[in-house]
């Protein structure tokens, strides 16, 4: 179904975009993890720059703090010191210059603050995986979710006139056709049988129906009408993906407990008759009498 097509496209886009990570997301992941290793949990690029403002440091407050930072850390205060340590302190170095070309960088800064917010992803195999949730899944879900519905919608609604037009359309051909191109059916009221060219049969009768000729496989004939009326072109919120996404969840889940909601039947509207007018009744006038003033009146109709 056209329904359920739509839905599988939806939730395709949406693992796509959640988990399509790009380069500069794995080297904020890959640095954020390596400084809470180093420096413990709950520590950011902000509290390591001593920037109390956070997100809201302005870029001469980044500066002036990783550059005081960045000299109490320089690996040449340590060259006295260990191996090991020096190995430590050339490591912490350089991921204090990557802190600090995130936070100088508009674009990047703006990524770090928005994982800052929402939540990091947790490292699990060769990938990262979201243990809280995806940053933006279900906004984007929803925005896509409204995308799709109202391009469905729409689309609806468009081949529903559509093929209502298609049946109107074809009827007036067929009759036409059998009328020899006159609006007056046949004066004997019989019915025309006519072919479209394609193999189809269809009758006409003498009320302009048309009808569409089925043979099933004992070759008896079955009439099938066609009505334009059949086709619901006045679409509403109960026909969109708004109402049966919804109620296709429920009716999986707590409607097989608490009991199903039924979709919406369409009733054709019944064609209007409009019964012939009745004579209006007369009365019966009687002689007619001009009096002397001028002035006219009837007198009693004998019987």
């Amino acid at each position: 179904m056209k329904f359920f097509s739509l839905i599988a496209l939806l939730t395709t886009v949406v693992t796509v975009l959640a988990v399509n990570w790009s380069p500069e997301d794995y080297e904020i992941f890959n640095l954020r993890d390596k400084i809470v290793g180093d420096l413990g949990e709950g520590t950011t690029f902000y509290s390591w720059l001593n920037l109390p403002k956070g997100g809201k440091s302005t870029l001469d407050e980044i500066n002036k703090a990783y550059k005081k930072v960045s000299r109490r850390l320089h690996p040449d205060k340590f060259h006295k010191s260990g191996k090991t340590i020096r190995k430590q302190a050339e490591d912490r170095f350089q991921r204090l210059s990557l802190v600090g070309n995130i936070l100088r960088d508009p674009s990047l800064k703006e990524r770090y603050d928005y994982f800052l917010k929402n939540g990091f992803p947790t490292l699990k195999g060769s990938s990262y995986l979201y243990s809280r949730f995806r940053p933006g899944t279900l906004l984007t879900f929803s925005f896509l979710f409204v995308i799709v519905g109202i391009f469905h919608f729409v689309s609806l609604k468009i081949s529903r006139r559509s093929d209502f037009n298609r049946v109107v359309n074809l009827k007036q051909q067929i009759k036409a056709q059998a009328w020899n191109n006159s609006l007056v059916p046949p004066a004997d009221g019989s019915d025309r049988k006519i072919g479209d060219g394609n193999g189809r049969e269809f009758i006409v009768n003498s009320l302009g129906e048309v009808s569409l000729v089925e043979r099933d496989e004992q070759n008896k004939m079955n009439l099938i009408l066609l009505d334009e009326n059949e086709i619901n072109v006045n679409i509403g919120f109960q026909d969109s993906i708004f109402w049966k996404f919804p109620v296709f969840l429920y009716n999986k889940s707590l409607g097989r407990v608490l009991g199903e909601i039924k979709p919406k039947v369409f009733i054709p509207p019944k064609p209007s008759v409009q019964e012939p007018e009745k004579p209006k009744k007369t009365k019966a006038k009687g002689e007619k009498i001009e009096l002397p003033n001028g002035k006219v009146i009837y007198g009693r109709k004998r019987k």
